[in-house]
């Protein structure tokens, strides 16, 4: 249906835009969103697999979040 293509569509630019906007991330910016966001996973999680501690990862997630938005 042309609904159904409308969703497809919508949700093919979002696909889009989302790359566009993790690309402007350094590699540990992406890791620390991919992890958080795409793998589900815990500021503790995420602060033991980078070697730093759950404060940092939660001051750096605020900090790329902000930054984001602010693109969006």
């Amino acid at each position: 249906s042309s609904a159904a293509s409308a969703v497809y569509k919508r949700q093919a630019t979002d696909r889009v835009a989302l790359k566009e906007l993790l690309n402007t991330l350094s590699a540990r910016e992406r890791t620390i969103i991919t992890l958080r966001y795409f793998s589900d996973q815990t500021q503790t999680q995420v602060a033991k697999s980078l070697g730093i501690s759950q404060v940092q990862v939660s001051r750096l997630e605020n900090a790329i979040l902000q930054r984001l938005r602010k693109l969006v």
